[in-house]
């Protein structure tokens, strides 16, 4: 391809890597060049010249070096941009400068490599068989969850007349010591649920049967893979003090227990407020599963190769997701690959499905209307209990979480689209 003088030529090393070569004439560079010899002509200091008054040749002697890596500094990469927009290009990294050969009074020879978003053929995506998963809840499943609600509900009474027993809430206060360094750590009030598994043993051992305003001592010798780093690795001796006693109350279940939960008609509206809830959750959840089934059998006939640029970047962002469950927990280098390996497989497949959903929603011509947009903000601001007005200033000011609204709304109507088409079995 010709631009402005310029030659450049497309190579399809795959259908998501590219490069391209570009020949940029002499007369483009030398212009350039002049440009930045100027500028380094105003600002050069040179002995017997004041600022800015040095010879020009004088100046392009000294600094001819510096001067031509400015120019293809600023001249490769806007060459670059101005060809790749010409050939309808938008690379998803970086273009990489590969080579780069310019000899005195010739075209600046460059090639660069890139990463675009493949295309691809779609296969037949209007009959996809699925087999329907019927949704059941049962009595059980509702007892479950009505004892969570009178759990929710509990009461926490002070105990006394006697000792901590498990299953008890102690209000503690705590304070360690290292043995070797004999450093003590920050005293720290905590309430304890006393005999649970994952509190140290030698702990649970020593609350048992402790009364309020008793103090008792107990050692623990932590691994160096602890999770608490400040402890990892130590002995450390600590002083306990129960400073309360309480224990859980439940309500009874009852139609007083439904009025609490914003159900005045009683137990029996609560019963069946529950099992709608959780044939709706359950609903939803089979629907996911369902809309996955679907996508996989569609993607399981795309031959799709991903630019690796953006898994490593989609990888990097579900990776820190990952992490944030173990904020406060030291992770193994085996674990931690295992994470990165989790990361880059749920990368590529959202990646994955990202196009082909993408793809699908082009070719069918799908939409998203501002009413959908502004029923979709509406109904963001409600389950995020913000103002509207103040969501709405947000999505204004950054523009980007406005395209994610409306890509998800998108996304989620091709969806739609799909689970319509798919044959249940």
């Amino acid at each position: 391809m010709t631009t402005s003088g310029r030659t450049s030529r497309l190579i399809d090393v795959s259908p998501s890597r590219k490069e391209l070569e570009l020949e940029i004439p002499e007369e483009e560079f030398r212009g350039e060049y002049e440009k930045v010899l100027g500028t380094y002509t105003a600002k050069a200091k040179l002995d017997g010249f004041r600022k800015g008054r040095a010879p020009r040749e004088r100046v392009k002697a000294l600094f001819d070096h510096d001067i031509r890596h400015d120019v293809y500094d600023a001249l490769i990469p806007r060459a670059l941009e101005e060809e790749l927009r010409a050939l309808r290009l938008s690379p998803v990294n970086v273009p990489e400068l590969k080579e780069l050969n310019h000899e005195e009074g010739q075209p600046v020879r460059a090639r660069a490599a890139f990463e675009v978003l493949p295309d691809f053929e779609l296969p037949d995506y209007t009959s996809v068989k699925v087999r329907r998963k019927p949704v059941e809840v049962s009595e059980a499943d509702i007892a479950a969850a009505l004892e969570e609600i009178r759990s929710r509900a509990a009461e926490y009474v002070p105990v006394e007349g006697r000792g901590v027993a498990d299953g008890d809430y102690a209000v503690v206060e705590m304070q360690g010591r290292d043995t070797k360094t004999k450093r003590l750590l920050p005293v720290e009030k905590a309430v304890v649920l006393a005999g649970h598994a994952d509190n140290e043993p030698a702990l649970n051992e020593k609350l048992a049967g402790m009364t309020s305003g008793e103090e008792r001592s107990f050692e623990v010798s932590y691994p160096k893979d602890h999770r608490n780093r400040r402890v990892a690795g130590k002995d450390i001796a600590y002083s306990l003090k129960l400073v309360e006693l309480k224990e859980k109350k439940l309500p009874e279940l009852d139609d007083e227990l439904a009025k609490t939960m914003g159900t005045p008609e009683g137990l029996g509206a609560l019963r069946e407020k529950v099992r709608r809830e959780l044939v709706a959750a359950r609903e939803r959840a089979s629907r996911n599963d369902t809309a996955s089934e679907v996508l996989q059998a569609i993607a399981d006939k795309v031959t799709l190769e991903l630019p690796e640029s953006a898994v490593e970047q989609e990888a990097l962002a579900v990776l820190r997701r990952l992490l944030s469950a173990y904020r406060d927990r030291r992770l193994s280098p085996e674990a931690l690959e295992g994470l990165k390996t989790e990361a880059r497989r749920q990368a590529a497949e959202h990646l994955r499905n990202h196009l082909i959903l993408e793809k699908i929603a082009q070719k069918e011509g799908l939409g998203v209307s501002e009413e959908e947009v502004r029923a979709e903000v509406q109904a963001l601001a409600l389950a995020n209990n913000v103002p509207e007005a103040a969501l709405g200033d947000m999505l204004r000011r950054e523009p980007r979480r406005r395209e994610e609204i409306v890509e998800g709304l998108l996304f989620r109507k091709t969806v739609d689209f799909l689970m319509k088409s798919a044959i249940m079995s």
